[in-house]
């Protein structure tokens, strides 16, 4: 009896604490044109990124939204992205001049939604590219500059088609990131990897091959040493291509009035679901 309710209460622990870490789209309402409700942005990243969002919105008539997540729990970042823009209705209605950065901490991933008015100006391949440039950062948790480095990308292509001068837009020069190598040094360390891997299973396999006990071993081990190399490519992986949704789906937005510092809300505007993103 003491059993059973005890593998309740962690139950009821378990589930509590992944309520906590996901956010549901349906409980997520904008204050103002950046909303971190995963908690990594500082108060001056914010205030910078709102500064910057308001003046796209007052000049070139578009709608930047920043949202940071703790996770999707589980949901596919593209669907979680265009069903937020839908609900927030992120540009205004008829223009549709909207953009959405999702961050999904917990996750690792990221995604960029791009409304109808602006897909001209920014296609898939070029956000995707802002996103892979931002990947060095978000591998060192520097979540404020990835933010900042694709929010001040995408704002300052609005300006340019816009004929539009905006202050406190510049983006930081990049130093170059002490990722994982690429070029032929990263494919040579690849290949050697893989060579040190396959020793290894060799030489379990005939330490292995005596009993079930020692079979069994090699088995585990093998799973093992495959599954770190798996993992290993797939982090050097930066950002994945975009993806557009065709069809003649259109996602449109209420929009609603948010809260104060000048935010007045999002207008209504739609999205067909073009967009890219990736993960870290």
């Amino acid at each position: 009896m003491r059993l059973q309710r005890f593998s309740c209460v962690v139950l009821f622990v378990l589930a509590t604490v992944l309520s906590i870490a996901a956010e549901p789209v349906s409980d997520l309402r904008p204050t103002n044109y950046v909303n971190d409700f995963a908690g990594v942005l500082d108060a001056s990243t914010q205030a910078t990124l709102n500064n910057v969002a308001k003046q796209i919105d007052e000049k070139a008539k578009a709608q930047i939204a920043v949202v940071t997540v703790k996770s999707t729990d589980g949901e596919d970042i593209t669907a979680y992205a265009v069903a937020l823009y839908q609900k927030w209705g992120i540009g205004k209605k008829g223009s549709d001049r909207g953009v959405l950065i999702l961050l999904a901490v917990q996750d690792h991933k990221y995604w960029t939604t791009v409304g109808y008015g602006l897909e001209p100006i920014l296609p898939d391949g070029k956000v995707g590219g802002f996103g892979r440039e931002a990947v060095p950062l978000l591998r060192s948790s520097d979540y404020a500059g990835a933010v900042s480095l694709m929010t001040l990308r995408v704002a300052n292509v609005i300006a340019q088609d816009a004929g539009i001068t905006l202050e406190g837009a510049e983006v930081p020069e990049q130093r170059e990131p002490l990722s994982s190598p690429s070029g032929p040094m990263g494919i040579v360390a690849m290949v050697a990897l893989i060579v040190v891997v396959l020793l290894i299973l060799r030489a379990f396999s005939k330490r292995g091959g005596g009993g079930r006990g020692g079979g069994a071993g090699s088995g585990f081990m093998s799973g093992l040493l495959w599954s770190i190399l798996f993992n290993s490519l797939n982090s050097r992986g930066g950002g994945s291509g975009g993806s557009s949704w065709g069809g003649g789906s259109s996602w449109g937005g209420g929009g609603f009035g948010g809260g104060g510092g000048g935010f007045g809300g999002f207008g209504g505007g739609s999205t067909g679901g073009g967009g890219a993103g990736g993960s870290w």
